[in-house]
């Protein structure tokens, strides 16, 4: 098993390679280097031997990207190197994670994005919707924890959708062997909907007793699963945005924040929903995207 890293010989972002270097030393698993070219003339051919110049060229720029990368990481790290040309670059991302049996894609966040959060751009958000494997995103400017990652903070919706997670979460904590903290977080904005003018009536406490009771039902499923991994539940934080809700959240150094599928997406592959999307946007700490099982 491996953990791949993808790393563009344009750009310098380091925060993949840190979340990255971070799992490896957490897990003791193997980190993989991929630095991807896209190959813009395809099958082309130019007899004048220009397309040749340009492969060669942009194979000496993925080599220079991988020798920086590995200088960015190192002494205890030693990844695998891999340099490849492709027309797609998250498609030669996922094609390597197939061949390594990798238990995460680690990518980060598209460089327009606030720094310390994470943004979706091209790349990212292909993976976002298409990986088989999850996919750990890293905010911009990310510096890994010195003692590795230390807790998955689960993020689930408020219904009872989410308790179908409890293999993929089950098999993410074994794998770090941390502790779970499953959380709910919601908005409540406006004054037009049925939880806020109704919200003085008993709405709010029972609508809480109900994520809670989903809650305790996730947390028993995956004690079951992974009985050595300590759960904790009864965590629901409300705001009215959502950037607030995920700021008010008692947050700790070496958290990884996990999120599931959406519901409506294919199974066995990760799709972000519009909900997810806003708490992976807002969130301070590297978050794990995870496909939803078939089974669901």
């Amino acid at each position: 098993m491996s953990i791949v890293v993808g790393f563009g010989s344009d750009t310098r972002n380091a925060a993949p390679l840190e979340l990255a270097a971070e799992l490896s030393r957490t897990t003791g698993d193997e980190l993989v280097l991929v630095s991807v070219v896209q190959d813009s003339w395809g099958s082309l051919r130019d007899f004048a031997g220009v397309d040749d110049e340009w492969r060669a060229d942009v194979r000496e720029q993925a080599e220079e990207a991988i020798a920086t990368a590995r200088k960015h990481l190192g002494p205890d790290i030693e990844p695998v190197p891999v340099t490849k040309t492709a027309t797609s670059v998250p498609q030669a991302l996922l094609d390597e994670c197939i061949a390594r049996r990798a238990r995460v894609l680690v990518a980060g966040s598209a460089s327009h994005g606030a720094l310390g959060r994470i943004a979706f751009g091209s790349t990212n958000d292909r993976l976002a919707h298409s990986s088989a494997v999850p996919i750990a995103l890293a905010p911009r400017g990310y510096r890994s924890h010195d003692d590795g990652i230390q807790r998955l903070v689960v993020a689930v919706d408020p219904t009872a959708s989410d308790v179908a997670l409890h293999q993929p979460i089950a098999d993410l904590a074994s794998w770090l062997k941390v502790q779970v903290e499953i959380v709910t977080f919601a908005v409540r904005s406006g004054s037009r909907t049925a939880y806020s003018a109704f919200a003085d009536q008993g709405v709010q406490r029972a609508w809480g007793t109900l994520v809670r009771n989903h809650q305790q039902e996730l947390a028993n499923k995956i004690r079951e699963l992974a009985p050595d991994t300590e759960v904790t539940t009864d965590q629901v934080t409300t705001a009215e945005r959502w950037s607030l809700a995920l700021e008010s959240y008692q947050w700790r150094a070496g958290d990884l924040l996990a999120v599931g599928s959406s519901r409506h997406g294919p199974v066995a592959r990760v799709f972000v929903g519009s909900t997810a999307t806003r708490i992976v946007n807002h969130s301070p700490v590297p978050v794990v995207l995870l496909p939803r099982p078939r089974t669901y």
